[in-house]
């Protein structure tokens, strides 16, 4: 029998008794040294990871870290019924009444005495108020807009002879949206302005179409109200400094926002008037 008859006939024999018993190939099966597997996971993830051992799977676990013997949710975050501040499975006391003070095991004084009553003073006395929060921390463009009424847009770039952004102007940009975020009543104005090279009709027309440009990308990335963010071009008819080299012009191509109801602004601030 020739060799290609006999590999052809080993292969068939091999095919019909994966057929007979179902059993999948060695390969597709899991090792056997893995305890658990997530089924629900996408193959490059197996086997299950939960490295805080709190029994959910850390692709779907939204609080890492629980302490070791808590009880937590489907969403591996601890449960605490009593709201004392200790979770449930290291709460040795359940059901602690509100207001209560508890030690780290969870238990009131009065639970550790053995008391089914609570002392009147513990429940007339309400639990004492949280502290604030602190500031956030204020950036320099919220300072400009706050105290100035308007924000110069830095490292702000367009294609040459273009209003087309370039992509390393988002970061700036990201940051002017987010703080216009917070005033939402505010009426802006997005305005673009030119050097003075170049037809005066030439650099009024780019100068708008940036400031177009501007616009729409905060408008398209930020949750800011269409009808009050409109943009004008200056061309060069602001300069903001003499041009007597690249550097002066280069100040002088800018796109600046500015408040038009500056009484919008937080009460108590002085804003300059330009």
């Amino acid at each position: 029998m020739a060799a290609r008859t006999r590999s052809r006939i080993g292969l068939l024999v091999m095919f019909a008794a994966l057929v007979v018993t179902g059993a999948p190939p060695a390969m597709a099966q899991l090792p056997s040294t893995i305890e658990k597997v997530d089924p629900k996971a996408p193959c490059f993830r197996w086997p299950a990871v939960d490295l805080d051992k709190d029994g959910v799977f850390d692709r779907i676990d939204r609080c890492d870290n629980t302490p070791l013997g808590a009880i937590v949710d489907e969403w591996g975050c601890p449960i605490d019924s009593d709201h004392d501040g200790v979770y449930d499975g290291l709460d040795k006391c359940e059901g602690t009444p509100a207001g209560e003070k508890v030690d780290r095991n969870g238990c009131s004084s009065v639970q550790l005495s053995g008391s089914s009553r609570t002392p009147t003073q513990a429940r007339t006395e309400p639990p004492p108020a949280p502290a604030p929060p602190p500031p956030a921390p204020v950036s320099e463009t919220e300072r400009q807009l706050v105290e100035g009424g308007r924000i110069r847009l830095e490292n702000v770039y367009f294609e040459t002879a273009s209003a087309t952004l370039l992509p390393e102007s988002e970061g700036t940009l990201n940051e002017v949206g987010t703080v216009l975020e917070k005033f939402v009543d505010l009426k802006l104005e997005v305005q673009g302005h030119s050097d003075s090279r170049g037809a005066a009709s030439y650099n009024q027309k780019l100068s708008q179409s940036r400031a177009e440009s501007v616009r729409n990308y905060l408008l398209q990335h930020f949750h800011l109200r269409d009808e009050n963010v409109v943009a004008k071009g200056y061309g060069e008819t602001q300069l903001e400094t003499r041009e007597r080299n690249d550097e002066d012009r280069q100040r002088n191509r800018r796109v600046v926002i500015k408040v038009l109801n500056p009484e919008a602004l937080p009460h108590g601030v002085k804003v300059e008037r330009h």
